[in-house]
């Protein structure tokens, strides 16, 4: 049974290669040295802000990803990454949940997120739990990546 829990520093080398096998499945190549470097250490980056990083982990093997960047009052969701074998069975939708109830919790009123124009599965899901798009942008990266903007309001009232 798959098992949702923040990362640890054990954890990286299975990060690194799940989402170097995504970003296979796209014709892309992930540099974490150069392009990702928060991906090097990702409990520490995000836990400094306010944020988390969290794995799905199953007999060792790191199976998902999801990450929320705190800044100000707007929460970032990032690296959302699921395997090949945990897909279609809600775990991207459990991701993104826990990601916001996180944002909500630390009094985020809202959430946005940049991802890859060829995500179209990722468009859809973040479509359906009610993202709106706004915006695109170009990296100039190695992957000559261009990214679609999406942003919710998370509702959080001070009352």
């Amino acid at each position: 049974m798959p098992l949702l829990r923040p990362t640890v520093t054990p954890d990286v080398s299975g990060i690194l290669s799940l989402i170097d096998a995504v970003y296979r499945e796209y014709d892309c190549t992930l540099d974490a040295e150069h392009e990702e470097r928060y991906l090097l250490e990702p409990g520490t980056y995000f836990r400094d802000g306010g944020g988390e990083f969290w794995v799905v982990e199953e007999a060792g093997e790191i199976l998902a990803t999801v990450a929320v960047l705190l800044r100000d009052d707007t929460a970032e969701l990032k690296s959302l990454y699921v395997h090949p074998s945990l897909r279609r069975q809600s775990w991207g939708r459990r991701l993104v949940d826990v990601a916001i109830e996180h944002a909500r919790r630390m009094g985020q009123t809202q959430m946005m997120l940049w991802t890859d124009t060829r995500f179209a599965d990722a468009h859809r899901l973040y479509r359906g739990m009610g993202f709106r798009e706004c915006g695109a942008r170009e990296l100039h990266d190695s992957n000559n990546t261009v990214e679609y903007g999406f942003e919710m309001s998370l509702g959080v009232t001070s009352c």
